[in-house]
């Protein structure tokens, strides 16, 4: 384990602004806040809310473990216990992390940092994601599955479709990407409404309000449910997971560097990266 911290290196930016970001702020740009330096990126992050504490995974020797970061003091800790940590999901309201890989499902309690093995095994488990109950991508099928009452049963609006990976905003509703694009799905009908083809999306996330975020390899943009319509947000190279801070910042990452988004009324010449809309 400890590869894991020589090859992990805390980059201490300064917080500028830890207000919510206004994404569809015209001219809007946004501080590169580096949390952390790695070699790989994880498929997915998550975030404690009420600690503020990012959740991801890193490949050691082809284990994908998970780790803490405290996203206030860039501090970092390993989790023991789990050796799959591929996929990530937070239920922050019973204060839960979900860990998912080849070995199934693991829920772990930060107030007691207990880890438990759920009645979810012999599955491998691709994107994990929490709405009142757990949901999951089962590997290498793509298929979707619903973790109720201890008992797994097939998303029905995502029967039949392979899925990479999805989310719901506020309201339930479910999107998601695959090889085809980006979808959003009727609740009544159950109908997948294409809302864009291009660019290939490599990674999506929902806020702290709900709205849904898709990133490609050159930018991250905003899905506009009411006009179905994919809004640029920001122009960032190669952002392939994502995750929102207890104050609603985008969390990335790239494959080289865990950052966060901070919005900014001004730019300065000392040095510090920016990104821009």
């Amino acid at each position: 384990m400890e590869l894991l911290l020589l090859i992990i290196l805390i980059t201490n930016a300064e917080t500028v602004n830890r207000n919510t970001i206004e994404y569809f702020q015209k001219h809007q740009c946004y501080l590169k806040d580096v949390l952390a330096s790695m070699h790989h990126s994880p498929n997915q992050l998550a975030v404690d809310r009420k600690t503020n504490t990012l959740y991801f995974s890193s490949d050691v020797d082809g284990e994908y473990v998970p780790v803490i970061l405290d996203i206030n003091s860039k501090d970092l800790k390993l989790i023991k216990g789990v050796k799959d940590a591929y996929a990530i999901a937070s239920n922050n309201i019973d204060d839960e992390i979900y860990f998912g890989g080849s070995n199934g499902i693991h829920r772990y309690r930060p107030v007691d940092k207990t880890l438990t093995s759920l009645a979810i095994t012999n599955l491998d488990i691709w994107w994990l994601n929490f709405k009142k109950n757990i949901y999951f991508i089962q590997f290498p099928h793509l298929n979707v599955y619903v973790y109720k009452d201890r008992t797994i049963k097939v998303v029905r609006q995502l029967k039949n479709t392979q899925v990479n990976q999805f989310v719901f905003d506020r309201e339930g509703y479910i999107f998601f990407v695959n090889v085809s694009g980006l979808y959003g799905v009727k609740k009544i009908s159950h109908e997948h409404i294409l809302l864009r083809a291009k660019p290939q999306f490599l990674g999506m996330a929902s806020d702290n309000e709900g709205a849904v975020f898709v990133s490609s390899d050159s930018a991250i943009y905003m899905v506009n449910k009411t006009d179905q319509k994919v809004k640029r947000v920001v122009r960032v190279p190669g952002v392939m997971a994502m995750a929102f801070d207890n104050e609603n910042h985008l969390i990335y990452s790239n494959g080289q560097e865990l950052v966060r988004l901070l919005a900014v009324t001004e730019t300065s010449e000392d040095g510090d990266t920016y990104f821009c809309n």
